[in-house]
C-alpha cells in the first residue's frame, strides 16, 4: 500500500508540473503564448485585471476590439484566456495604408458601421438601444442596420465605442 501511495503522489506531482499554467516567475520570457499575427510590430504585456477591452482602451482607440481579436486569433471571443505576463499584439506593420474611419465616426468603432454615417454617438455606462434611439430620433431598425455589430436583442453595446445614429441621404 505504501508503494501505491508514493506512486500516486509522484504521478500527481508530475501532472501538476506538466499541466500547470505558465507564470512569469517560471517563464520570464513568455512570448506569444496565445499566438498572434506574423506581422505584429508592437506587443503589450498583459497585467493583472486586464481584459481585451481594457487593453484596447489603453491605446485610446488606435484600434478596435475586432482588430485586437484579428491580431490575436487565439484569444477567445469572451476574452477569458488572457494571463498576466503574456504578450499580445497591439500593432502591426502596415502592408497597406489603414482604411479611413468607418462612416466618418471617430475611433473606436466596431466593424460594419454604415459607410454613409454622418452622425455618431459614443455609448456611456447605462445606455441601452432604446435610450440611444429615442435621444437621437431614429428607429431601432435603422440603428441596427447602421450598426450591424449590435445583436438583435441589443445586449452588446460597448461603453466607449461610437455608434451610427444618422446617415447622409
Amino acid at each position: 500500500m505504501l508503494g501505491l501511495t508514493s506512486t500516486i503522489t509522484a504521478v500527481l506531482a508530475l501532472a501538476t508540473t506538466i499541466f500547470a499554467a505558465p507564470t512569469t516567475d517560471a517563464f520570464p520570457n513568455i512570448l506569444a503564448r496565445q499566438g498572434y499575427v506574423s506581422n505584429c510590430a508592437t506587443t503589450y504585456t498583459v497585467a493583472s485585471g486586464d481584459t481585451c477591452l481594457v487593453i484596447v482602451n489603453k491605446y485610446n482607440g488606435a484600434f478596435t476590439l475586432d482588430t485586437f481579436y484579428a491580431w490575436n486569433p487565439q484569444i477567445s471571443s469572451t476574452c477569458n484566456n488572457l494571463y498576466p505576463g503574456e504578450q499580445v499584439c497591439v500593432g502591426v506593420t502596415a502592408t497597406t495604408p489603414p482604411p479611413p474611419p468607418a462612416g466618418g465616426c471617430p475611433a473606436p468603432v466596431l466593424s460594419g458601421l454604415a459607410t454613409n454615417c454622418d452622425d455618431c454617438y459614443k455609448v456611456v455606462e447605462g445606455d441601452s438601444c432604446w435610450a440611444v434611439t429615442q435621444t437621437h430620433g431614429v428607429t431601432l431598425a435603422d440603428f441596427l442596420s447602421w450598426n450591424p455589430s449590435v445583436n438583435a436583442a441589443c445586449t452588446n453595446l460597448q461603453v466607449g465605442y461610437n455608434y451610427c445614429v444618422g446617415v447622409a441621404a
